[in-house]
């Protein structure tokens, strides 16, 4: 099983990434040099970061995904101590002009715990019934306990 988690992008910088794709090509072929920085915010307002693993061949790498391709290096998994799953909150900015608000999201994690307390994160969702059939699904292959910190007490699974 592959499981790949990629930051979300607001669809409006999606948006905006195809219509500077499509003007940078049509600048580039006019003859103007500018279409290749155009192309560069493009691809830079497309950009999603995030984690692809392999479970069954243990290894996984950091990817970054320009209009659905991907990229990233492959690295072996280290020996994996637990698996985490915890409650936090996710941050966005919203600015118009002058006027900034900040709003908050909650979204549940799963972090991979390796060398005592080193992690790799490796899910986010907004729904803990889905977040946490996945960190099963993952604790199931690598043979380790669930740590379940999304509940006041938290306790092993």
């Amino acid at each position: 099983m592959t499981l790949r988690h990629l930051q979300p992008v607001p669809q409006i910088k999606i948006f905006f990434a195809i219509v500077l794709a499509f003007l940078s090509v049509y600048l580039f072929f006019e003859g103007s040099y500018y279409g290749l920085i155009l192309l560069a915010a493009a691809l830079k307002l497309g950009l999603r970061e995030g984690i692809e693993m392999e479970l069954e061949s243990k290894r996984y790498r950091n990817v970054y995904s320009i209009f659905a391709v991907n990229f990233g290096t492959w690295k072996k998994l280290p020996p994996i101590e637990y698996v985490s799953i915890f409650k936090t909150t996710r941050k966005t900015r919203a600015r118009v002009i002058t006027a900034e608000a900040h709003l908050g999201t909650t979204v549940y994690r799963i972090n991979l715990f390796y060398e005592r307390n080193k992690h790799l994160d490796v899910y986010e969702s907004e729904e803990k019934e889905n977040t946490l059939e996945i960190a099963r699904h993952i604790a199931t292959i690598l043979e380790v306990p669930i740590w379940n910190a999304t509940i006041k007490e938290p306790n092993w699974l």
